[in-house]
């Protein structure tokens, strides 16, 4: 079963897992600030698209943790409960935000996040 982290904003995310077999990192673009044409209008339904993206990746994982600078991370979330995913709303055990870290400090953040997690709550 992997841990998962999932850094985000409104225009990227990236999702590292960690499972006995080693660390895999996936980068998601939205594809949505491609576009200078794009109309106010579209903005929920390119958001869906991203998110559904990153909802792909998390398929596998044991627990997630969602991390960011802005608000993307917490309407994630709240697309991932009204919208039929509950199963993978389920399995996130922290919201916490971050800034613009590295691979290696998002890693080592999560590390000990989930140490932590462990500790105490007995899992």
């Amino acid at each position: 079963m992997d841990s998962v982290i999932v850094w985000m904003d409104s225009e990227k995310a990236t999702v590292f897992k960690f499972s006995a077999s080693g660390n895999d990192k996936s980068a998601i673009k939205n594809h949505y600030h491609d576009h200078h044409t794009h109309s106010p209008a579209d903005g929920p339904k390119q958001m869906e698209s991203f998110f559904h993206e990153i909802i792909e990746k998390l398929k596998d994982a044991h627990e997630i943790l969602l991390t960011g600078p802005g608000l993307a991370k917490n309407h994630f979330k709240t697309h991932l409960e009204t919208h039929h995913h509950q199963e993978v709303a389920k399995k996130i055990v922290g919201i916490e935000t971050s800034d613009h870290p590295t691979d290696n400090q998002v890693l080592a953040f999560g590390k000990k996040f989930f140490r932590n997690f462990h500790l105490f709550s007995g899992t």
